[in-house]
């Protein structure tokens, strides 16, 4: 059964689960690279940006499978738009939940709370990529 057009929903969310969780594994390692230098929701910003150019790559040509470059601009652009609105959800989520009383060590409950935000975030993604940003 084929589910919107050519590809079935199930290889899209997986493909654009794998290809976000290659990027969330960057964005965890470049945040704790980044938390070295500056404070902590600056360094989540950072390490969000570099997940965001291999969840561009990823989702365009891998899980969505939309090699087309006609009106590529347009699309970045649109693509952008959803990110930062990704963004906004990601560092609201990441100050929520590292601002919950744990009883985890600091650090530790600021790792967990990482993990947190990028899930909450990448409901929104497969969405607004299924459906706005990468839709045939």
């Amino acid at each position: 059964m084929k589910i919107f057009g050519d590809e079935k929903l199930a290889g899209q969310a997986t493909r654009h689960i794998i290809t976000g969780g290659l990027a969330d594994l960057a964005d965890i390692g470049f945040f704790n690279v980044f938390l070295l230098f500056i404070p902590d929701v600056f360094a989540k910003a950072f390490s969000f940006l570099v997940a965001v150019c291999i969840k561009y790559f990823g989702n365009k040509y891998w899980a969505f499978k939309k090699p087309e470059t006609i009106e590529i601009r347009k699309e970045i652009v649109i693509f952008l738009l959803a990110t930062a609105v990704g963004l906004a959800i990601n560092l609201l989520s990441f100050s929520f939940f590292v601002n919950i009383n744990t009883g985890f060590s600091v650090n530790l409950w600021r790792q967990i709370s990482v993990i947190f935000a990028m899930g909450v975030t990448a409901i929104w993604n497969f969405l607004s990529y299924k459906f706005i940003v990468f839709k045939k």
